[in-house]
């Protein structure tokens, strides 16, 4: 017993004594870095009209999804915040944290993936554990002329 102590130490000497693991070409090429993933998965996109602007930004994992939403419309109080939802059905279905004049809010968006780029659904809203929310996702208006389209994200 006393003798193998001294082997059993050798052994782990030498084993210690390899140095760190090479990833295979293999490895390498299917497990990007994180901030290589984060530019694959992050988009943005914007409306940009005379005295409006909606800028999206998107992380998508799976058919999660986090992001920033930030609204500047003309006569409206700015709000600017965090989005945290799913991508259903080609829409965006979301709930908006945001601050607007130094009070946190929470609401449901809803975005569509539409031919003009991304639109916003509007529709009629009820309060579920004091959050807004859209009553029929499936009857919400999206004729309105806001669609965010794609930019280069900064």
């Amino acid at each position: 017993m006393k003798a193998s102590i001294p082997i059993l130490i050798f052994v782990l000497a030498i084993l210690s004594c390899k140095g760190p693991k090479e990833d295979s070409p293999i490895d390498v090429a299917f497990s990007p870095d994180e901030e290589h993933a984060e530019e694959i998965n992050t988009e943005c996109f914007r409306y940009f009209g005379e005295k409006d602007t909606v800028l999206l930004t998107t992380h998508v994992d799976g058919t999660n999804i986090t992001g920033t939403l930030d609204y500047s419309i003309y006569e409206k109080d700015k709000n600017s915040g965090t989005i945290e939802g799913e991508i259903r059905d080609n829409m965006i279905i979301a709930e908006y944290t945001f601050q607007s004049e130094g009070v946190t809010s929470k609401r449901q968006v809803v975005f569509k993936n539409t031919e003009e780029g991304w639109k916003e659904g509007f529709g009629e809203m009820k309060s579920v554990d004091g959050i807004p929310v859209q009553v029929n996702i499936d009857s919400l208006d999206y004729s309105h002329q806001m669609a965010l389209t794609p930019v280069p994200c900064d």
